[in-house]
């Protein structure tokens, strides 16, 4: 009994493990082309439906393709709008796994597969020189890992729990299912994956162990404790984010809603439609079929209603505060060309900020130190978010993007510890910054990267006024009408000035390089030459 106890136990992290293998090899096989392809391929909502439905099928988890949209749509990929349907479609997604566990995990000796599998993909895994096929290997090995542990899983069940009355809670109606659903969303809170639960109770269900009525009851559980994952994931996120939190939470609430108080007429409806396609009633067939069916039904019921909650969700969370990031958080680091996008948009939100406060100096005002604070403060955070992404697996193309991102950082912050020796320059002289005025203004408010090309020939129009400045202060100088220490004093003022131009146009052109849709972080070094030769 106890052996058998503990070989479910194992059984179950085999599971886990495995769709944990399968999702994170998939994305690394996929790698930067599923952004591409999502980018082309969900401007419809039936577009975004369909994708959402089959990456969840392919990555065997409705968790990661929530939080991977989050990331899409804080990188501006994605609209809240298309993003509301890729989730719609990861929830349809997640019940086509219901009836793949069903057909074949309950039908066929899988374990008798899933070895070969183990073996081919941890030999892919181990010796293929390409990352997108290192990531193959290791989906097929998690794909081995998650039917094999359903062998034993099916094992345990039927010698472990089989004289468990699952059926007390049947008998106790409304407030049994009530219990069901909250069992159901407990044990998807604390696995972090309703697939997982599903692979459960169909186990359980095709076993005999539990009724068909109380296996209904912990699936529409399974689908609200998808939500957990979601709300925790953007406790400290970005606006963007709780609004399609906020979104998901309201379809798989409204969609359990509707299938308590219908559950009697779709089990009604289940026996005729297995009856009618099935020789032989299988439990676990028609738990997959009940899975399908109200989450069809819950699509049904949120696509009239998309538009107006998406009306009233970009009305929310608008309180943020200056210093917090706004389009960066741990669901951008998902996957990697991702995250690269959505640092760079905040590495260009710190340059604008500090374009700001060097424009406000050449207007004859003071340094906020409350501004300055804030954007140190964010400057900390994508450090951070650097970090976390250098420790992921990275592409090639990846690795020289995430050089650019630290490269333009530490420019960036270049800039920032020279704002207060720009503010001494403007106390001795509120006319010092005149001729910077127009770069500051653009570098400020551009729109990127169609601002790019006038930036540029903004630059070069303000060096030629440096250059003719440095003229005027050498013949001062050879006039004597200026003494040489003044002379240099003056002239390492406009080399610290350089500086910071150089320094903080460099880094906004590169970046908004990066936040284009075609990263290339190479031809950076074409603007970098055009400053050199201006300055």
């Amino acid at each position: 009994m106890l052996s058998d106890i503990l070989i479910g136990l194992g059984a179950l992290g085999l599971i886990l493990l495995g769709m944990d293998w399968l999702s994170k090899g998939l994305k690394a096989a996929a790698g930067r082309s599923l952004m591409q392809f999502l980018e082309r391929s969900t401007q419809k909502s039936w577009q975004g439906l369909l994708f959402g439905t089959a990456a969840t099928v392919a990555v065997q988890s409705s968790t990661v393709i929530t939080v991977t949209t989050i990331g899409f749509v804080n990188a501006g990929i994605l609209s809240l709008q298309n993003a509301a349907f890729v989730i719609y479609g990861s929830n349809v997604g997640t019940s086509l796994t219901g009836w793949f566990v069903a057909l074949v995990g309950m039908q066929f000796k899988i374990d008798a597969l899933a070895m070969p599998l183990i073996g081919v993909g941890a030999l892919l895994k181990l010796f293929a020189k390409s990352a997108r096929r290192q990531g193959f290997g290791e989906a097929l090995v998690g794909f081995g890992l998650f039917f094999l542990g359903l062998a034993y899983l099916k094992d345990s069940f039927d010698t472990v729990f089989v004289d468990i009355e699952f059926s007390l809670l049947s008998e106790l109606g409304v407030w049994g299912l009530l219990l069901g659903v909250l069992i159901g969303t407990l044990l998807t809170v604390v696995m972090q994956a309703s697939i997982a639960v599903l692979a459960l109770v169909i186990t359980a269900t095709s076993t005999g162990v539990i009724p068909l009525s109380v296996a209904a009851a912990f699936v529409i559980g399974a689908n609200l404790g998808t939500t957990s994952t979601a709300i925790i994931s953007t406790l400290a996120a970005t606006a963007k984010a709780k609004r399609l939190a906020m979104l998901h939470v309201i379809f798989n609430v409204v969609t359990g809603v509707v299938a308590i108080i219908i559950l009697t007429p779709l089990l009604w409806l289940i026996s005729l439609l297995q009856s009618a396609l099935f020789h032989d009633p299988n439990p676990a067939l028609s738990l997959a079929l009940f899975h399908t069916l109200f989450n069809i039904l819950g699509v049904l019921l949120m696509w009239p209603l998309t538009s107006r909650l998406v009306k009233f969700l970009n009305s929310r969370f608008r309180a943020q505060k200056a210093g917090q990031l706004r389009v960066l958080d741990a669901s951008s680091l998902s996957i990697p060309a991702v995250a690269i996008k959505t640092l760079s948009m905040e590495s260009l939100r710190v340059g604008q900020l500090i374009s700001g406060q060097a424009l406000l100096l050449s207007q004859g005002k003071t340094l906020s130190s409350q501004s300055i604070e804030q954007i140190r403060q964010l400057q900390s955070e994508i450090s951070h978010y650097l970090t976390l992404l250098g420790k992921s697996q990275l592409a090639e193309h990846e690795s020289q993007a995430l050089n650019e991102l630290i490269k333009n950082q530490l420019r960036l912050e270049m800039t920032l510890q020279l704002l207060p020796e720009l503010a001494e320059q403007a106390e001795r002289d509120p006319q010092a910054f005149v001729p910077e005025q127009a770069l500051w203004q653009q570098l400020s408010s551009a729109h990127w990267p169609d601002a790019a090309q006038q930036i540029r020939s903004c630059y070069r129009d303000l060096m030629r006024q440096r250059q003719k400045l440095k003229e005027q202060l050498y013949l001062l100088v050879l006039t004597e009408r200026l003494t040489n220490d003044s002379g240099g004093d003056q002239l390492l003022r406009f080399a610290e000035l350089r500086r910071f131009n150089q320094q903080l146009t460099r880094a906004m052109l590169a970046l908004a390089k990066l936040h284009g849709p075609q990263q290339a972080p190479q031809t950076s070094a074409v603007n970098h030459e055009e400053i050199n030769h201006a300055s």
